[in-house]
């Protein structure tokens, strides 16, 4: 556990605005292929950039209340506290609205940002296992790590051994996103790698989840957390994308200088 870097630094933050920065130009790089300009794909970016900020704080705040006292450490983003699920919403939608705005297709762009979002994923999980958030539940396994004295494991758990639930999360997002990439060259339809990174992020997220430590009021029926439920409903609405009919709806049919 790293929180700081050469003293100063704020090991999650630099890595979640490494996932930023590569994020934005794998978009660039992507947009190309489709014909669309890099500065149509910088003002999205932009925008997605400071909602999923916002979303992903939000939604933490937002279901953390009493964590935060004064009420304005909820700003102090680099302490870390972030639900992922808040981020994702908020860029899709913003994504969505703009995209209409512009007459670009919805699922053109959602291609597009998909493989970038989930490498950062993987990037920004490293910085949440640096910080010592997100950890995992006590387990015994030969991969269990201790966390320090005063990391928010030991004040949880105490001196035990928990899962790295933020390194099964990372590994998980990096082999998404080649994954993302290996199966877009078998894709003949927009939306599919959209549809992809819903199905292959929700299971991850899903699977992940049972080793994760989350508060009793974060955990909801079947003793699932309130992530997995969520989830669920990305896996099958990507299932659902991937029928021809629902992406007509959202993007209509391939054009051809949509190929990559």
């Amino acid at each position: 556990m790293h929180p700081e870097l050469f003293g100063f630094v704020k090991s999650y933050g630099l890595m979640l605005s490494l996932s930023f920065a590569l994020g934005m130009w794998l978009s660039v790089r992507r947009g190309q292929r489709y014909g669309i300009d890099s500065e149509t794909i910088l003002d999205l970016v932009f925008a997605v950039l400071v909602s999923s900020v916002i979303g992903v704080r939000a939604l933490y705040v937002f279901t953390h209340l009493d964590y935060f006292s004064p009420w304005y450490r909820a700003f102090y983003l680099w302490d870390g506290g972030m639900t992922l699920y808040g981020g994702i919403v908020a860029a899709t939608a913003t994504v969505w609205y703009l995209t209409r705005r512009r007459g670009i297709p919805f699922l053109v762009m959602a291609d597009i940002f998909s493989p970038g979002v989930i490498l950062g994923i993987g990037i920004t999980r490293i910085g949440c296992f640096m910080a010592g958030c997100c950890f995992g539940k006590p387990c015994s396994l030969g991969c269990a790590v201790h966390f320090p004295v005063d990391s928010p494991a030991w004040k949880q758990f105490g001196d035990v051994a928990v899962h790295p639930s933020q390194l099964y999360a990372s590994g998980g997002g990096f082999l998404a996103f080649g994954l993302l990439l290996l199966l877009e060259r078998f894709s003949h339809r927009r939306g599919e790698t959209f549809a992809r990174f819903l199905v292959l992020y929700g299971i991850l997220r899903f699977v992940v989840d049972f080793s994760r430590y989350y508060e009793d009021n974060a955990v909801m029926a079947l003793g699932w957390s309130s992530n997995q439920w969520v989830s669920l409903i990305l896996i099958l609405a990507g299932v659902g994308l991937l029928i021809p009919g629902a992406r007509g709806a959202l993007g209509g049919a391939w054009h051809a200088k949509d190929k990559r």
